[in-house]
Order: C-alpha cells, then sequence, then structure tokens
C-alpha cells in the first residue's frame, strides 16, 4: 500500500547509510523487507511503533467521542 511505502521511505531516512538492499517484493508479505536481517529486524520493530501510535491515536480519538 501507499501508506507501507510511505513507511518505508520515513524509515530509510532515518537509517541512511546502512545497508538497505531489499528482498523481491514476493518475500514481503512474510515480513522479509530487508536483506540484511539485522535492518529488517530494525523495520519491523519500526513498523510495529507506527502501529502502536496508530493505534493509539485512534483510542484517542474514540475516547473523545464519548
Amino acid at each position: 500500500t501507499q501508506e507501507h511505502q510511505d513507511l518505508i521511505a520515513m524509515f530509510e531516512r532515518e537509517f541512511k547509510g546502512r545497508r538497505l538492499d531489499k528482498e523481491p517484493k514476493d518475500m514481503w508479505p512474510r515480513g522479509i523487507i530487508y536483506q540484511d536481517g539485522h535492518i529488517n529486524q530494525l523495520f519491523d520493530a519500526y513498523r510495529r511503533g507506527y502501529a502502536f501510535a496508530k493505534a493509539l491515536g485512534r483510542a484517542d480519538d474514540i475516547g473523545e467521542r464519548r
């Protein structure tokens, strides 16, 4: 999705200068984005943090409507 592409772009700006070679896109649904396993773990943590922040934002929105 575009959101995923934007997240990758943000991550790569944060970690520029690192080895950011990507795996073929058919591996991405399994969570394998980067060839370097450590970088892939960092991206997974980054993605989870993004999802958590997004969920908190939704929770705040729901709380405001009550």
